[in-house]
């Protein structure tokens, strides 16, 4: 089982230099994600569109601008996410969460809070791979990262 990361959804959905690598990763077999990671992926898709299609320049004005407006602008990206893990057949794990635990794998590996809720998601589920762009889960012993040559 390979863990998909934020950043290869979104390197997949938004054209950059590492899309290729992000399509050769979800064409793999036995992928897995998270609820973090549908949660960061759906915030970065709406805050890309916002920020590049509507022009938003700030926080504030992305957070009034969808209490006023709502998603519309962004539905059919959140339907082509969700189309790409039912294709791509990404099982979806619940997140795992002990406090205790959580604290001691931020403070161990050096990480930002999903990251380690990430980390000890896959801990508990016994995933030892993960596809990801973020240099960061290389502190993680028990992780091996996925890297794709070209």
């Amino acid at each position: 089982m390979i863990f998909v990361d934020t950043n290869v959804f979104i390197n997949y959905l938004f054209e950059t230099p590492l899309s290729e690598k992000a399509e050769k990763i979800l064409s793999m077999e036995e992928l897995c994600t998270s609820g973090i990671v549908i949660n960061e992926t759906l915030f970065v898709i709406a805050r890309t569109k916002a920020f590049r299609d509507i022009r938003i320049k700030s926080m504030k004005a992305f957070r009034d601008y969808i209490a006023r407006n709502g998603y519309s602008f962004c539905e059919r990206d959140f339907k082509d996410f969700y189309n790409v893990l039912e294709i791509a057949k990404v099982d979806i794990f619940h997140d795992h969460f002990d406090k205790d635990e959580f604290l001691l794998t931020m403070t161990t590996y050096r990480l930002l809070p999903n990251d380690a809720l990430i980390t000890a998601t896959c801990k508990h589920h016994g995933i030892k791979k993960i596809a990801t762009f973020d240099p960061d889960f290389d502190r993680v012993e028990f992780l091996e990262v996925i890297a794709l040559e070209g």
